[in-house]
C-alpha cells in the first residue's frame, strides 16, 4: 500500500490548527480579563463599603462626644439651650470636618426635665456624607 500525502492538504492542516490554536488563547485571555475586571469591582466595592463603615463609626463617637459636651454646657451654664458645634479636621485628625447641632429643650410642666439632642453631619465637604441622631433625656438639679 502506498500513502500519497498530498502538501496541500498537509499545509491546510497546520494552518487551521494554528488558527484553532489563535482561537482558544484568544477566548482564554477573554475570559481571564472577565475574571480580572470582576475582581476590580468586586476589590473596589468592598474598600467603598469600608470607607461608608469607617465614617458611619467616626459619626457615632462624635454624636457620642457632642451628647457628653452639651451635658458639660448644662452643668456649668444653666442658660445653655444649645449650638452648632464645628470641628475641624485636624481636631477629628482625619481629612474632613464634622459639625454637629446640639439642641436642649425643657421638657413636662416643670422644665426639671430636658431634652438633649445632637444631629451630627461627617464628613463635611466630601460626596458621601453620614448623618446621626440621638436624643438624651437629662433630668434638673436644683442644688447647685
Amino acid at each position: 500500500m502506498q500513502s500519497s500525502s498530498n502538501p496541500e492538504t498537509t499545509i491546510s492542516l497546520t494552518k487551521a490548527r494554528r488558527g484553532a490554536v489563535l482561537v482558544i488563547v484568544m477566548v482564554c485571555l477573554l475570559l481571564i480579563s472577565l475574571l480580572m475586571s470582576s475582581l476590580l469591582k468586586s476589590a473596589l466595592l468592598q474598600r467603598r463599603q469600608m470607607i461608608k463603615e469607617q465614617y458611619r463609626v467616626q459619626a457615632e463617637w462624635i454624636l457620642e462626644s457632642a451628647l457628653e459636651r452639651a451635658a458639660q454646657q448644662r452643668l456649668n451654664d444653666p442658660a445653655y439651650q444649645g449650638e452648632i458645634w464645628q470641628i475641624s479636621s485636624m481636631d477629628l485628625g482625619t481629612r474632613y470636618p464634622a459639625s454637629a447641632e446640639i439642641t436642649l429643650k425643657p421638657e413636662g410642666k416643670e422644665d426639671r426635665l430636658i431634652s438633649i439632642q445632637a444631629r451630627v453631619h461627617y464628613p463635611e465637604k466630601a460626596p458621601f456624607t453620614v448623618t446621626r441622631t440621638k436624643k438624651l433625656f437629662y433630668e434638673a438639679n436644683d442644688d447647685k
